[in-house]
């Protein structure tokens, strides 16, 4: 007999000012847990129980949250977290500046692949998410997108790759889109 876990929280991104409420909603179906624990990840800090963010600070990282069981408070599952940003009353967000490279005829021409290169930079805060589309479809094949923004300083930077076979790139006449997503959306 198989019986699945439902466990799930969202939203999946959050992005607030300080001092404002955040609300972030959990669902699980497992019935004999005695109680659930969320937990904060700060960058470069470890996992930490979190009783509350204080109100009117910054904060960044992902939240965690667990299920543990009540016989022996042993740890059963984390779900996929929320992206939990909390920025200052007077931080100025920040959209990117986007540009599209197209394949060089080098790469093109030995490998006979054609990578377009996506780079969003100078935005702030790093909620953003670069998805490809390719004659207004949605392209998952041959996409690699870092996993976290870089911080330039002051601002954050963010590069996708879409590599395709040279012969689409050549013989294709496809409309190749960036697009940006996250608390703010932006289409190019």
């Amino acid at each position: 007999l198989s019986w699945s876990i439902i466990f799930a929280s969202w939203p999946a991104e959050i992005l607030n000012r300080a001092g404002e409420t955040v609300d972030i909603s959990c669902y699980q179906n497992y019935t004999t847990l005695a109680y659930m624990l969320w937990y904060q990840q700060t960058p470069r800090n470890g996992l930490n129980l979190s009783t509350g963010l204080a109100q009117g600070t910054e904060s960044r990282g992902e939240v965690f949250l667990q299920l543990r069981n009540s016989v022996n408070n042993e740890k059963l599952y984390f779900g996929s977290g929320t992206k939990l940003t909390v920025v200052g009353k007077n931080d100025k967000i920040i959209p990117p500046a986007v540009a599209i490279f197209s394949p060089s005829k080098q790469e093109i021409q030995q490998k006979s692949k054609a990578t377009l290169v996506c780079l969003a930079s100078g935005f702030y805060p790093d909620h953003l998410n670069l998805v490809w589309k390719v004659n207004g479809a949605k392209r998952t094949e041959g996409v690699g997108t870092d996993e976290f923004s870089t911080w330039n300083g002051s601002t954050y930077s963010l590069t996708s790759r879409l590599r395709i076979s040279a012969q689409e790139w050549l013989c294709a006449h496809g409309r190749y889109v960036c697009l940006l997503t996250g608390k703010y959306l932006y289409v190019l």
